[in-house]
């Protein structure tokens, strides 16, 4: 009888062996865990932000990449706090270089100054666009040369936006803006509102120009990113990614895959790479 006992307790052993080890089997064979990466801030950045997500998804089935396009401001004050990555499209000011955050230059993107599709005007000087910004000039028969009339409906970013920030400095009129000038908080807002306007003027990302609008040039060149790389077109910005001290190795393998061949390659569509 203790020997028939002592059998079956042996047996119950070596199955319970057995099923342990091909649990440890299945948990391994079900690879990473998966892991949830939030990103935040700037919404020029959003549209490459989306495709880098993409593509990386579909290498990395266990990761997801949440992206919240909520403007530069928030993606800084915000990285390593609600997003694991924060999205700028301009400098951090001295105040926010105090944060202690990484910066990571992922792309160069111009910004284009864009008009309805309709208007005859097709070159502006950086002089009369600023003018245009601060109220110096408010009709298009100032800058028209006889070819279109109307008072100019100027449409601008919101305060805190990255492309805000980096058009007003690099144009020349930081804290000027035109009062009572349209502000909205999106990049679709801006082309959505010109579309609909001939007599409008507004500036977004160059990588986010379509054919629902006009980029116009500014001091007689073209926006492109030929004319970025060459230097021959003045407007533009580094697209930024930031992170905190307590980066989780995920999202310090997406930024470092943004530098790589596959990431710059996709940079290099509609954007400038920086490798």
């Amino acid at each position: 009888m203790k020997i028939r006992l002592i059998a079956v307790f042996m047996g119950f052993v070596f199955l319970s062996g057995a099923f342990a080890g091909g649990s440890r089997e299945n948990n391994a064979s079900q690879g990473p865990a998966p892991y949830t990466i939030e990103v935040g801030g700037s919404t020029s950045v959003t549209p490459l932000m989306e495709l880098f997500a993409q593509e990386y998804q579909k290498a990395h089935s266990n990761i997801k990449v949440n992206i919240n396009g909520t403007g530069s401001g928030d993606g800084i004050n915000n990285a390593g706090k609600m997003y694991q990555i924060g999205m700028s499209s301009r400098e951090l000011t001295p105040a926010e270089q105090g944060l202690g955050l990484k910066e990571v230059i992922i792309a160069i993107d111009g910004i284009a100054v864009i008009m309805n599709s309709s208007s005859p005007i097709s070159n502006l000087t950086i002089e009369q666009i600023r003018d245009i910004y601060t109220g110096a000039i408010t009709d298009w028969s100032q800058v028209s040369g006889g070819t279109k009339s109307g008072r100019i409906a100027v449409i601008s970013r919101e305060e805190g936006s990255g492309t805000r920030g980096a058009f007003e400095e690099l144009v020349g009129f930081q804290g000027k803006l035109l009062a009572g000038a349209n502000e909205f908080t999106s990049t679709g807002a801006i082309k959505a509102s010109i579309a609909q306007n001939t007599e409008a003027i507004g500036y977004i990302s160059l990588g986010s120009v379509d054919n629902t609008v006009k980029a116009i040039s500014v001091n007689g060149t073209v926006p492109s990113n030929d004319n970025v790389k060459n230097g021959s077109y003045k407007i533009a910005r580094p697209f930024i990614v930031l992170t905190g001290n307590n980066v989780h190795a995920e999202s310090t393998a997406f930024v470092n895959w943004m530098l790589s061949a596959a990431g710059q390659g996709i940079v290099s569509r509609s954007w400038i790479s920086v490798r």
